[in-house]
């Protein structure tokens, strides 16, 4: 009887000792670790099946001797990542804590629209999309920001988040963001800008956004938007005629869009359009608050990303001229057949990053 007891007692003892041993032993032995989905509703069994299935888990009778007894312990939803070395153990712990989540990133890109930003993430199937059947409106008054447009709000960062939260929750982030850089900005502006508060110094980030190329040149670009608007001359910024045709924009600027009545046509409005045309990145915030002091008035864009500036209309005449030189016929055909009266107008410009083609402003 005492043989058998002891016979018992090792028996037991050296199973204990392999369910230890194995429990403890890494279980996941991939270089880049595993990324697991762990669905809302999941069961246990389901939970050990899944594990099973995936060759995670070898022995399941014997893990599940492990989770028995822990009747009351819920699985925690969520995308985890078990990085190589993770025990049996530890991966438990893990998903009934909901630590050591996966974290994804989306990334608001410097110029995109409301409406682009809004198609990013319903596209991105990792997300929950709430705002799906919401209007801008709704979109706003769900953040918390009911009486603002949109448009501009949002700050283009990375943004890292856990699968299944929801669109809106990437939104407020975004949102705030946005309000704490463009406040920082608005505080350490240089003095005698002719902007009258913070979201008019946002509607000018967003137009340097979609102007400029280089961000060498987004404080230049700036500079000649603030002698305009101290002159109080129309800015002509063609990304603003772009803005207000929507999806009547066909690639190009048309002569008879350059004077169509839209709120946004800043070839036919002074001053700046009602609410800004794109979300603004840092270097062109900083720029439309520090804009660099100079004597220009008029650019146009060389073909290769960068400007050339000038300070009178005879000055400018000429720059457009060498541009047009350095144009291949083609180009300089499509130029010319809007190139006409240019002496009732201040600028011109020529298709940077904004646009395939040539574009004009007059």
């Amino acid at each position: 009887m005492l043989k058998k007891s002891r016979v018992i007692i090792v028996f037991i003892a050296a199973f204990v000792a392999f369910w230890l041993y194995y429990l403890f032993t890494p279980a996941i032995t991939q270089n880049d670790g595993l990324v697991y989905y762990l669905p809302a509703g999941t069961s246990k069994p389901t939970f050990v099946a899944d594990l099973t299935e995936q060759g995670i888990i070898t022995y399941p009778s014997i893990f599940s001797l492990f989770i028995y007894p822990q009747k009351t312990t819920q699985l925690k939803t969520g995308e985890y990542f078990f990085p190589k070395g993770t025990t049996l153990f530890s991966l438990w712990r893990q998903v009934i804590t909901g630590t050591g989540l996966y974290y994804r990133s989306f990334t608001i890109v410097p110029g995109w629209t409301f409406a682009q930003l809004h198609e990013a993430l319903l596209s991105t199937d990792t997300l929950k999309h709430t705002s799906k059947p919401m209007d801008n409106k709704q979109i706003m008054q769900a953040i918390g920001h009911i009486e603002t447009n949109p448009e501009g709000q949002f700050y283009p960062e990375t943004y890292h988040y856990t699968r299944g939260i929801s669109d809106l929750i990437i939104l407020k982030h975004a949102y705030d963001l946005m309000q704490v850089r463009l406040n920082e900005a608005w505080n350490a502006r240089s003095p005698n800008l002719p902007y009258n508060n913070k979201y008019e110094a946002l509607v000018a980030a967003s137009l340097i956004e979609k102007e400029a190329f280089l961000n060498s040149e987004r404080p230049i670009i700036a500079g000649v938007m603030v002698n305009r608007l101290h002159k109080n001359m129309l800015l002509q910024i063609d990304p603003t005629v772009i803005y207000g045709l929507g999806s009547r924009y066909d690639g190009k600027i048309h002569r008879n869009e350059l004077l169509e009545d839209t709120p946004y046509n800043t070839y036919v409005h002074l001053g700046l359009p009602p609410t800004p045309i794109a979300m603004p990145g840092a270097a062109s915030l900083d720029a439309a608050v520090h804009p660099q002091v100079n004597d220009y008035y008029y650019f146009v864009a060389k073909g290769d990303g960068s400007h050339q500036f000038s300070k009178t209309l005879p000055e400018h005449h000429i720059a457009v001229q060498s541009v047009l030189k350095q144009s291949d016929a083609g180009n300089v055909t499509t130029l010319n057949k809007y190139f006409y009266d240019l002496d009732r107008y201040s600028h011109l410009s020529l298709a940077g990053k904004n646009h395939s083609q040539f574009r004009v402003h007059k």
